[in-house]
């Protein structure tokens, strides 16, 4: 048994086994405050397709916007991964998407990204970063950031964020897709993570 502060707890669905929950709880709620920040556009650029994007790409289907996935260059399994979970298209990060997008948000922690997501936004246009890290962003030429195009971090979310975003997923309804790994091989979780051999979502379990 384990217990903790209702202040820092919120109620998931039964909708949901623990392990289908679990990336809900934080790759899911920071997704949803991304989406948020980025307001109703109609083309999305989502930039690293694993625990936070697959889950965000429901939501914003569900809301009716277009999807463009942008994987590591010969990520195959997350590329079919993203059109089969509705993306207009999908391709390498290098690749410029086949029509300008409105917004993008970047998941993978690559600082070089964000002048790739900034020359494939129109002019007023927003780049979220909504990973805890990243790579120090490259020098660009002020070209591609002109034309009101704005760059924002998502840092943290608020309860709100987390209630809105637990009461949504069930109803849409949002179906993670995890891989499974057991407390002890929680280093083997991380290699995977980190050569991208993971298709949606990790999960450690106890």
């Amino acid at each position: 048994m384990a217990v903790a502060d209702a202040r820092y707890a919120f109620p998931v669905d039964r909708f949901y086994t623990d392990i289908e929950a679990a990336p809900l709880m934080c790759a899911g709620m920071i997704g949803y405050r991304a989406l948020r920040a980025v307001g109703e556009v109609e083309r999305l650029g989502l930039y690293g397709f694993g625990a936070a994007a697959h889950i965000v790409i429901r939501i914003a289907r569900h809301r009716g916007q277009r999807v463009f996935a942008f994987t590591r260059t010969g990520d195959e399994a997350a590329q079919a991964l993203a059109r089969d979970l509705g993306a207009a298209w999908a391709g390498g990060s290098g690749e410029p998407p086949p029509e300008p997008l409105d917004a993008a948000i970047l998941f993978a922690p690559v600082g070089a990204l964000i002048p790739t997501a900034l020359r494939a936004v129109v002019k007023g246009g927003t780049v979220v970063c909504a990973g805890i890290h990243m790579s120090d962003r490259p020098s660009f030429p002020y070209d591609i950031l002109w034309g009101e195009r704005v760059i924002r971090s998502v840092a943290n979310l608020t309860r709100r964020d987390g209630e809105e975003f637990l009461a949504l997923a069930p109803r849409i309804p949002v179906r993670t897709r995890t891989t499974p790994f057991r407390l002890a091989q929680a280093d083997e979780a991380v290699e995977a993570l980190r050569c991208g051999t993971v298709t949606g979502a990790a999960v450690l379990t106890v």
